[in-house]
């Protein structure tokens, strides 16, 4: 297939054929998840290949002996402690956090490095009431003022989902803790690099009022319980925001509008189309699956079915695309300086991948414009822009409705293009790490929190945590979802007719390589290797 700009096509008509069939199968749907526009139905060369299907039921071969072989056991033997969810592992391999979890450590590496490191941001203020309370509690050994004047302090704030009243379930209520937990780099500490350590955490409870801060210094099963109740927050946040609402639906618009605006031989159409493969069609099965009534999501979460989608519309609402650049939300969030905070490698690996995706995009697109009116006189690519920001369309807040210049498109582009990649891979795949074995974050209390978080002993601890159930039904999803990759970044599946097109994808592979090496090399100084955005592990797309 010839590459060509509309303005060039020796077969207009032919392209203009080709694009109306498509406007006819592809349709936005305004009203299912008000105020995100989706896909209303879903065309049947989007369904699922053989090829996929086949390999992704291999990859999860393994679920079904061990689904069985935990429902025996749960049929004789409770839960009475702790170390009792470590047998829901009889044959699948059993998550390394599982030997860490209850540490501080690995608590705060997680809002570093864990499956949704999307929360943390820096802050240079504190309430005086809480500030008062805090250094009393740690007198001399941190200075809070001073480490809040030096930039040191950071929270992970999920007082925005207070409007959560909780859930049920086939044995009562479910709930959902709504914490504020503190942290604070200090300059001394693994390697002499230093490290995040926790402050406090502070809950809100269901009437509105907020318990006392708790504190490392405080009982240990109680400051273990108060940062269980942040992993549930960081589970239903990560699910329904950083997971679904902030790579897979916010990126449906974008394969529609390519779809019906970009034709099969348009050079953007051709580099994006590999980007959005299996991603409709998963977005579909999920509608059918997961966020059905009587899904994973009304199941598992803490909240109603309600509840939950609400916080996928409150995300969204807060979501704009110019704002979703890989560097401007770390920035927005105050992480962007390595020297402020020298440990984060979701943002240092990440970095390495965006400049390189970056490279490529810019070398793809300069191919065929070469000039401002290529830009302008390219009439396929600006009803895509007019379509994506039209209330009408695909109602994408952020996005230009007439793009000017190459740099614009080479933003826009390599923002999707790392979204649909990088940064679902970054969200999705951590999952089965750190939340199959379900002590670590259970995506909803069962026990309604009181302003007196102490507690006696592990067993009333247990009677907080998911039953035997709840706690197969997270490990099943959380494996499927992180089971299967489909195919690699940068490796497509149709080779680029074009041999510029050709040499530039060749480069790109190269330079990938070197971000893999440079991501080893990184690892080797870390308290705990991150893996999810090694080139060779980010699929192209949103394919599972």
């Amino acid at each position: 297939m010839t590459t060509y700009l509309p303005q060039n096509d020796p077969e207009p008509q032919k392209r203009l054929d080709w694009l109306q069939r498509n406007r006819a199968e592809y349709e936005f749907d305004l009203n299912y998840l008000s105020p995100l526009s989706l896909l209303k139905n879903l065309p049947q060369r989007e369904n699922f290949s053989s090829k996929y299907i086949s390999e992704r039921l291999l990859a999860s071969s393994e679920l079904p002996a061990n689904t069985l072989a935990v429902r025996l056991r749960s049929l004789w033997d409770p839960l009475d402690e702790l170390q009792d969810y470590e047998d829901f592992f009889p044959v699948l391999p059993k998550p390394k956090t599982l030997k860490t979890y209850q540490t501080d450590d690995s608590f705060c590496e997680q809002r570093l490095c864990g499956v949704n490191p999307m929360v943390l941001r820096s802050i240079n203020e504190i309430s005086p009431k809480t500030l008062e309370s805090l250094q009393t509690k740690f007198g001399s050994s941190l200075n809070l003022r001073q480490e809040l004047d030096k930039g040191n302090m950071y929270v992970a704030d999920y007082t925005k989902l207070s409007f959560v009243q909780g859930g049920t379930y086939e044995r009562g209520k479910s709930y959902l803790p709504k914490p504020k937990a503190l942290f604070c780099w200090r300059s001394s500490g693994y390697s002499d690099r230093g490290q995040l350590v926790p402050v406090g955490i502070q809950l809100t409870l269901e009437n509105g009022k907020t318990t006392n801060i708790i504190t490392p210094l405080d009982n240990p099963l109680t400051w273990f319980k108060a940062k269980i109740c942040v992993q549930i927050a960081d589970g239903n946040h990560h699910e329904m925001s950083s997971h679904l609402c902030r790579t897979h639906l916010v990126m449906e618009p974008f394969a529609v509008a390519t779809a019906r605006q970009l034709a099969s031989n348009h050079p953007l159409g051709l580099l994006l189309r590999p980007h959005f493969q299996f991603m409709l069609a998963n977005n579909d099965l999920a509608r059918k699956r997961l966020i059905n009534r009587g899904g994973y999501v009304d199941d598992l979460l803490g909240g109603t079915l309600q509840e939950s989608l609400q916080i996928v519309k409150n995300s969204y609402e807060e979501w704009s695309f110019d704002g979703s650049a890989f560097p401007t939300e770390i920035k927005n969030r105050g992480m962007d300086d390595p020297k402020r905070l020298p440990h984060y490698p979701y943002r240092d690996d990440g970095m390495l991948v965006w400049n390189a995706l970056k490279k490529f995009v810019s070398n793809y697109l300069k191919i065929y414009y070469k000039t401002p009116q290529d830009i302008s006189n390219d009439r396929e690519l600006q009803a895509w822009a007019q379509e994506l920001a039209s209330p009408q369309g695909g109602k994408i807040k952020g996005m230009r409705d007439r793009i000017e210049t190459v740099d614009q498109l080479i933003d826009i582009v390599t923002t999707i293009i790392f979204t649909c990649g990088p940064q679902h891979a970054a969200v999705n795949f951590p999952q089965y790490e750190y939340m199959a074995f379900v002590p670590n974050m259970p995506l909803a209390a069962y026990q309604q929190l009181t302003e007196d978080l102490s507690i006696a002993d592990e067993k009333s601890l247990m009677s907080f945590l998911p039953p035997p159930k709840q706690a197969a039904d997270q490990l099943t999803i959380l494996y499927i979802l992180s089971a299967y990759r489909y195919d690699r970044l940068g490796y497509y599946d149709n080779d680029f007719s074009d041999p510029k097109a050709q040499a530039v994808v060749e480069q790109f592979k190269q330079d990938l390589n070197a971000v893999e090496r440079q991501i080893d090399l990184n690892n080797k100084s870390r308290l705990v290797p991150y893996i999810y955005l090694k080139p060779y592990l980010i699929p192209n797309s949103i394919s599972i």
